[in-house]
């Protein structure tokens, strides 16, 4: 059976891919049923990679769904609407929830509201890392940006939000807020 070797001590477990590292310290020997000596090798690579560059393990997650999504188009797809309802789409199946994001919504809107720009800001970066298909904090993060003076960054997530809305009926409220917006950026 291949196994996983992430550093050079000698700390090992057996069974379903489920390792243990006592007092987080060692080498963790992963053994997993079913990959070929290739497999593992692979693995064992992007993982020290991973670990030694330090790399965000959430952004290497998101991608690794979308390079999921590019080789297996049947895939289940998770977009969401511009008041934060999920959906999740794939071969003869549209299902629609209202979960977290919704309720994020409802905080943005305050935070909008009340004209706190910087906690509005930084409640729509949170958003954008952990659900970036969600466009609507694109457009609250341009907007805190402009009210902050940050003109070029306000502009920068509004024209990402321009490109990636267009056309879309699930994002039509924010198309009039955006437009305006993206005018007097753009000085017209």
């Amino acid at each position: 059976m291949p196994s996983i070797v992430l550093a050079a001590d000698s700390v090992k477990t057996f069974g379903p891919c489920s390792p243990v590292a006592p007092y987080n310290s060692g080498s963790i020997t992963i053994n997993c049923q079913g990959l070929s000596k290739q497999q593992s090798e692979q693995i064992q690579e992007i993982l020290n990679k991973i670990l030694t560059e330090k790399l965000d393990f959430n952004a290497v997650m998101r991608k690794l769904d979308e390079v999921l999504h590019e080789v297996n188009p049947n895939a289940p797809k998770t977009t969401y609407t511009f008041d934060g309802s999920k959906r999740v789409i794939s071969p003869g199946r549209n299902k629609a929830y209202i979960g977290e994001a919704y309720g994020i919504y409802n905080k943005l809107g305050q935070l909008e509201q009340a004209r706190d720009w910087d906690g509005l800001l930084k409640l729509s970066e949170e958003q954008m890392q952990e659900r970036p298909t969600w466009l609507t904090p694109y457009v609250l993060a341009g907007e805190a940006y402009l009210q902050l003076g940050q003109r070029e960054k306000a502009r920068e997530l509004l024209e990402t939000a321009e490109t990636r809305i267009a056309g879309n009926p699930d994002y039509e409220p924010l198309n009039r807020p955006l437009t305006e917006m993206l005018k007097t950026l753009r000085g017209r």
